[in-house]
């Protein structure tokens, strides 16, 4: 028999291959096995029949081949996982798993008012603000030039001289000429006790006039110099003269009698005008023919005596003869209808 291992030839009763050491299927029988069976083993055709022993290029052969059949599936294993397609398939692969870029956030149009796009440039600097003038005060700027008026009347009043009528116009532009030496011939001795001043708006436009007067005897006050404030200067706009006597009456109507002589003499009420023009020196504009008063009032009532006659005049300048009665009744009613303004507040001008 031969060894089922290496072929080697073996005694028939061998147990072991002395070639490879291998058992042999020669193995006793076991405890208490029946001899039959153990001859019916024994006497299988095929036990017989000598095998093929193989030899150790047979085996080295087989080993070749088993590796090179290793190295081949590896190889193949290997192109499979980097061939073109799969890379392909991975990289799509990978494109759709990886998060897509964040997109700015929109504002939302759903609520709110629309938001104006970004300019494209800086935008410029807001100019410095400009400070806001001090509103000016066009009745706080007449008072303060009117008193250089005010101070002219009380510097004539320190002034003992007698002086004439072109001393006053020369030495004291602001004072009335026409008017003061009737009312105060003799400075030194009668002083300007009752000389006054008070402001009023008299023709409406919230600028108030300054008014020179004079108390009388029944101390009313008789005002005999009328200053405006014109083109931011002041201008004198009415007066009286030294045969004349005017009152401020209510409403800003200006009441006047005067006497041109013993037959000639008028009543006359006006109004300032709303734009007065500056008259200049009274005694100048007397002897020019009251031009500079007449233009800066308007006559609303006239009536007195021409040459003996009573007229009556109306603001036209149209004359209607009438009788003494008449004559009477119609300066009654100018009196009642214009009296005295009380509400002026007079300031003596020599405190």
């Amino acid at each position: 028999m031969y060894c089922e291992h290496c072929g080697t030839k073996l005694s028939e009763h061998a147990r072991f291959c002395p070639t490879c050491g291998s058992a042999t299927s020669e193995q006793p029988p076991a405890d208490g096995q029946d001899s039959a069976s153990a001859s019916d083993a024994t006497s299988c055709p095929q036990a017989d029949t000598p095998r093929k022993a193989i030899g150790k290029p047979a085996v080295i052969a087989v080993s070749a081949v088993v590796f090179a059949l290793i190295a081949a599936g590896a190889a193949f294993f290997a192109l499979s996982i980097n061939s073109p397609a799969k890379l392909a398939d991975e990289q799509t692969s990978t494109e759709q798993e990886a998060p897509a870029p964040q997109q700015p956030e929109q504002p939302s149009t759903a609520a709110g008012p629309e938001q104006e796009p970004a300019p494209d440039t800086a935008p410029e600097p807001e100019p410095t603000p400009t400070p806001t003038p001090t509103p000016v005060n066009p009745a706080a700027e007449a008072q303060t030039a009117l008193q250089a008026v005010i101070d002219d009347y009380r510097s004539l009043a320190d002034d003992s001289a007698k002086l004439s009528k072109d001393d006053l116009a020369s030495r004291h532009p602001y004072v009335n000429s026409m008017a003061i030496p009737n009312y105060l011939m003799d400075w030194a001795n009668n002083g300007f006790s009752n000389v006054c001043y008070a402001f009023s708006d008299l023709n409406g436009d919230n600028v108030p006039e300054l008014i020179i007067g004079c108390k009388d005897a029944q101390a009313n006050t008789q005002a005999f110099d009328i200053w405006s404030y014109v083109n931011n200067a002041p201008v004198r706009v009415a007066y009286s003269w030294e045969r004349s006597i005017m009152r401020v009456c209510a409403g800003g109507y200006l009441y006047e009698r005067g006497s041109g002589g013993f037959q000639d003499w008028m009543i006359t009420v006006s109004t300032l005008s709303a734009y007065p023009t500056g008259i200049g020196d009274a005694w100048t504009d007397y002897a020019n023919g009251f031009n500079g008063r007449t233009d800066n009032l308007n006559v609303v009532e006239k009536l007195g005596m021409e040459s003996g006659t009573y007229v009556k005049i109306d603001a036209q300048g149209n004359k209607t003869a009438i009788t003494a009665e008449q004559f009477q009744t119609e300066n009654q009613a100018i009196e009642q209808q214009y009296p005295a303004d009380s509400s002026i507040e007079w300031i003596p001008l020599i405190s």
